[in-house]
């Protein structure tokens, strides 16, 4: 019975990885709790078969880098509590693939992770679409540009990314109808996709490549991942036919800006009486790479709000529409003349026009800076315009150099990993990257929720040489093979050469129990 029960634990676990939700019991997560469950029903397998437990080079290989790991939040030079809790993941990870190398049953995890994935996939594009319940797994939605990215059920799109990249090659493997294998494929490669991770993507085209030319000499086992990569390509066509859009993310430079405009307007001040309907002449160039189309359902148009300045906060105000008179290139210039209404009680207010995508989309919302009217709202009132010096409210009073957000350029992170590095070869303790690498680059605040985008800076930083090391025994001493499980590892690999995911619940899980299935 009890057996019974860990299988199921196992199962459940290997579902759950694309389903753990934001809300927690006494600090765990579901996936989390499922894994108490899991090891706790495990705990007899362990102890029965320890002996060859100690005899695998995998496992022993796997508890020195965890070993190191508590030893590198030993002599931290601080932030103590929050290295030992990133020991404690790697330990739980460490369980989990002593758990997976006992019970074997691999079989029946394939099958129940392509099961998961699938419909993780199927979610993933129903949200996209509209339908489905974010609020179940994340706080925000993120955007490259006015391009929104798919993120499903995790917290973030490349955690979803990592997650569907190292599915697709499980799926193609497991799934023995032809039907059902393209059907999920094309499904998993179409929400990877829409995440816009280069990383994951690439990741997974050069690890099915390699696959490719390593079964060469085996007869046609090269066709399968062969055509695991003409799905991909398939699956490129069809997202990009639907919105050609969507293939910008992935041709264009990191330092290039997708949706940007510059305003022009000879006036910034105004005097005018409430609830009057006005107008001010722009001159707008496109400076972004994509075009700005007049119609249909992504149009970009322009529209106004109006805040109000003693209270900070936005007045209700009626949506009048300004569009395009055309479609509008990247560089191209054109000119307009904004309808907006001033407000029906007196006041001074900020008015705000800028233009917007779809259903009132703001391109503010991606750092575009809009428009700003000083507005003098008095009854009878003689319209009169001028211009103002409106510099507090661009913000060009305070601008914060000494403060990091998630806009952090990769190569700096990298670099601040790298001086840290050298300043701790022994590391700083697991997970202190995020807590320390601000005062590398100079910063008196930053934003700890930041890692070095490196899985391989962020073990150096964290345990040092050493850990490092150790981690790469463990991925020395995988049976590697032209499998779902090898290629599966490989993609998170390679995907870690400019991501970190062994912080994030389910894929550190995910890694561990492909380590231990291969």
């Amino acid at each position: 019975m009890r057996e019974r029960w860990r299988n199921i634990a196992l199962l459940a676990l290997v579902a759950e990885i694309p389903f753990e939700l934001k809300y927690t019991l006494f600090g765990l997560s579901n996936l989390q709790w499922t894994f108490v469950a899991l090891f706790l029903l495990s705990v007899p397998d362990l102890i029965r078969n320890w002996r060859t437990l100690k005899s695998d080079r995998l496992i022993l290989a796997a508890a020195l880098f965890v070993i190191l790991q508590w030893a590198a939040a030993s002599y931290a030079p601080e932030f103590h509590a929050n290295a030992f809790k990133a020991a404690a993941r790697f330990s739980a990870g460490f369980a989990l693939l002593a758990i997976v190398r006992v019970i074997g049953n691999r079989d029946a995890i394939w099958r129940c992770w392509s099961a998961g994935a699938t419909a993780a996939a199927i979610y993933a594009l129903a949200e996209y679409g509209g339908l489905g319940f974010p609020w179940l797994f994340r706080d925000q939605e993120y955007y490259i540009g006015q391009v929104q990215r798919l993120s499903a059920t995790f917290e973030y799109p490349n955690t979803a990314a990592a997650y569907f990249a190292m599915s697709l090659p499980i799926v193609w493997w497991t799934l023995r109808r032809p039907v059902l294998k393209w059907f999920s494929a094309m499904l998993l490669w179409s929400a990877l996709i829409l995440t816009f991770s280069r990383g994951a993507f690439g990741g997974l085209v050069v690890a099915t490549a390699a696959a490719a030319l390593f079964s060469r000499t085996r007869g046609r086992e090269w066709r399968k991942p062969v055509l695991l990569l003409a799905a991909g390509a398939a699956a490129f066509a069809m997202v990009t036919s639907l919105n050609p859009y969507k293939a910008q993310p992935f041709v264009a430079s990191g330092t290039v800006n997708l949706v940007a405009a510059e305003y022009q307007t000879p006036w910034n001040s105004l005097q005018q009486e409430p609830g009057a309907d006005d107008e001010v002449h722009l001159k707008v160039r496109n400076t972004g790479i994509l075009k700005w189309p007049s119609n249909g359902l992504g149009r970009v148009a322009f529209s106004f709000r109006c805040l109000d300045q003693e209270t900070q906060a936005f007045v209700n105000t009626p949506r009048l529409v300004t569009n395009l008179p055309h479609d509008v290139a990247p560089g191209q210039v054109v000119e307009v003349s904004a309808q907006f209404q001033t407000p029906d009680r007196p006041g001074r207010y900020l008015i705000a026009i800028e233009l917007f995508r779809g259903d009132f989309d703001w391109f503010s919302r991606i750092g575009v800076i809009p428009v700003l009217i000083d507005a003098e709202i008095k009854p009878s009132a003689t319209r009169r315009t001028s211009t103002a010096n409106l510099a507090k409210w661009y913000g060009l009073g305070d601008p914060a150099k000494d403060r990091l957000t998630a806009a952090i350029p990769r190569l700096d992170l990298w670099h601040a990993a790298l001086r840290m590095a050298l300043e701790h070869p022994f590391g700083i303790g697991p997970d202190n990257y995020r807590l320390q690498y601000g005062r590398y680059l100079g910063a008196t605040k930053w934003d700890t929720h930041m890692y070095s985008n490196s899985l391989y800076l962020e073990l150096l930083t964290g345990s040092g040489l050493l850990g490092l090391a150790a981690f790469g025994l463990v991925v020395l001493l995988i049976r590697w093979r032209a499998d779902a499980a090898c290629m599966a590892i490989a993609v998170f690999l390679l995907h870690g050469l400019v991501d970190v995911f062994l912080m994030t619940t389910p894929i550190y899980f995910a890694f561990w129990i492909l380590a231990g299935s291969e």
